[in-house]
């Protein structure tokens, strides 16, 4: 005698056959989605992806800086659905960017990713005199308005508030940061001569997001730093005109 729960079973298959109509397959479990995972710490670059998705309200799992998946074993490193996995952070901020940002195509990518490459290149080793495959703090050239790109960069920021389309974008979650590390690690800089960068990084710190990922005392430490610079005597002089001969 057939068991109870083996009739059952058959029973819409039976009764589909005998009404004409295919029978109604279970409906398969929808993949599990998690979000976002950021393996990291406060002591590395992890606060620049943090701030990014703060300001995006982007739901970001923190998880312990190790063990990860990061071949290089270093943190950040970021995981998100479908097996995504990517480290550096200003990879990890053009992930986000394209990935819950609103670009739509790639003219509009470029307008942003460009700053974020150019930080990790470049305002990289002007804050902390980094060198390619060498991150050891040597010393800030952000207090050096003679240095072609420090003086670039200042009078950019002279004719906007914020890097693109003079809207706040990850382009300015990357710069900020950087900047904004360099009172912290560098507390005898003095950018008094360069006052648009100063404000610049005024703007950045008084974030509710930027406070939220790096903390107040980072946040009010930068505020304090770059108040004193705008309110030093004397006008800084134009060290642009010299590359403009």
């Amino acid at each position: 005698r057939p068991h109870t729960s083996m009739v059952l079973s058959l029973l819409p298959a039976t009764l589909a056959l005998l009404s004409g109509s295919p029978a109604i397959e279970p409906r398969a479990r929808a993949a599990v989605r998690m979000g976002p995972a950021l393996h990291g710490s406060q002591q590395s670059r992890s606060p620049l992806v943090n701030w990014y998705c703060a300001e995006e309200s982007i739901e970001l799992q923190m998880k312990d800086p190790r063990p990860s998946n990061h071949p290089f074993g270093q943190i950040p490193f970021l995981t998100d659905d479908d097996g995504v996995e990517v480290f550096e952070s200003g990879a990890i901020l053009l992930y986000l960017a394209d990935r819950y940002g609103a670009a739509s195509n790639a003219a509009e990518r470029a307008s942003y990713s460009k700053w974020v490459v150019w930080s990790n290149s470049e305002l990289d080793g002007l804050c902390f005199g980094a060198i390619p495959g060498d991150h050891r703090v040597r010393g800030t050239s952000m207090d050096k308005p003679q240095i072609k790109q420090v003086a670039i960069l200042e009078e950019i920021l002279g004719g906007c508030d914020w890097l693109v389309d003079n809207s706040f974008s990850v382009a300015d979650v990357a710069v900020g940061s950087y900047l904004n590390y360099v009172p912290l690690f560098f507390p005898n800089a003095d950018l008094s001569a360069t006052p648009n960068i100063a404000k610049y990084m005024l703007r950045c710190a008084e974030r509710d997001a930027f406070i939220q990922a790096f903390g107040p005392q980072h946040a009010g430490l930068v505020k304090s730093k770059a108040e004193g610079w705008l309110s030093a005597k004397g006008g800084a002089p134009d060290f642009m005109s010299m590359f403009k001969r």
